[in-house]
């Protein structure tokens, strides 16, 4: 095993616990710290970046056709971020609390990750 990354405070990145590998051969990182939740990017050249913000609030009255409570979930962890194997074309990434997931579209063979 290498380092390529070592977060020198919780304020750069904090308590990453899933990991997944993207089309190019960098890597999210689903934080779960105190600071604020973010899906992290981490390229082959070991750069780290903020990627996603979890600012999820869902209003009163839900979202129609959904069976999702309203609620702020800002302070929900990400988790279980996974390219589609097929193309690599969508990374899917969950949010624990209210169990979200977003589907989120590249174009990853031509940016960090």
């Amino acid at each position: 095993m290498r380092v390529l990354f070592a977060s020198p405070d919780a304020s750069v990145l904090n308590n990453p616990d899933n990991i997944c590998v993207s089309p190019r051969g960098g890597i999210v990182l689903c934080e779960d710290g105190s600071e604020g939740e973010y899906l992290h990017g981490l390229t082959t050249d070991g750069e780290i970046f903020p990627f996603a913000a979890n600012k999820a609030v869902i209003p009163a009255g839900g979202v129609p056709g959904k069976s999702v409570a309203p609620g702020d979930y800002t302070g929900s962890e990400w988790c279980g971020s996974t390219f589609e194997p097929k193309n690599g074309d969508w990374l899917f990434a969950n949010l624990q609390s209210p169990g979200i997931t977003f589907a989120i579209t590249g174009p990853w063979r031509k940016g960090s990750l």
